[in-house]
């Protein structure tokens, strides 16, 4: 009922005890090309909230995996993008995080993201009549570890690890990079990662 036509997949809930709050406005579209599984992650139960604006799109473009306490909220006319699991053994995100998207976000395949995640590409708030969002692109292959930020004007480019407490804002990043700290800055270039030990 939630899902759009033209969708090839479906929603999996493997736990019973998570609720699935799903609030679609008018015009917006919920678009699936692969299963989205609904887990509970260190035995969370907090309800997984989506929120879809007017003529928002949410696309999730492969298997991705949606943990406790996630939300994802997008505003009137909003594009948000979640690449699904293309090499790796799983994309997704873990618990407690939110994504809020005023315009477009674009995130690629093979995401690994962890608790306590945020991501915007807004201030939700004008400063000094300066422009309040700027497009975030997150590439392939990105691990985003704990209680870190990703704001407005962000890239970080494929096969990238962002380490936990570290904040990125309106700045690109090379691929194969480890950043870290506030604000973030490079620690360690030509990085490889792997999601399974």
């Amino acid at each position: 009922m939630y899902i759009d036509e033209g969708s090839k997949g479906k929603i999996i809930i493997n736990n019973p005890h998570i609720s699935l709050k799903i609030k679609k406005s008018q015009g917006s579209k919920l678009i699936l090309n692969g299963d989205v599984f609904i887990n509970s992650h260190i035995g969370g139960t907090n309800p997984i909230i989506i929120t879809l604006g007017v003529n928002s799109t949410l696309k999730i473009d492969g298997d991705f995996i949606i943990g406790n306490g996630v939300k994802l909220i997008l505003s009137d006319e909003a594009f948000l993008y979640l690449g699904g699991k293309d090499i790796e053994s799983g994309s997704g995100i873990t618990a407690d995080s939110v994504i809020m998207c005023y315009k477009d976000i674009r995130i690629g395949k093979d995401f690994l993201c962890a608790w306590n995640v945020f991501i915007t590409d807004s201030d939700w708030h004008t400063i000094e009549n300066k422009q309040h969002y700027e497009n975030v692109t997150i590439g392939n292959h990105v691990w985003i570890a704990n209680n870190s930020s990703v704001l407005k004007g962000s890239t970080i480019c494929d096969n990238s690890i962002v380490a936990s407490l570290t904040k990125i804002s309106n700045k690109s990043y090379p691929p194969n990079s480890m950043l870290a700290g506030i604000p973030a800055n490079i620690v360690k270039s030509n990085i490889s990662w792997s999601r399974d030990i």
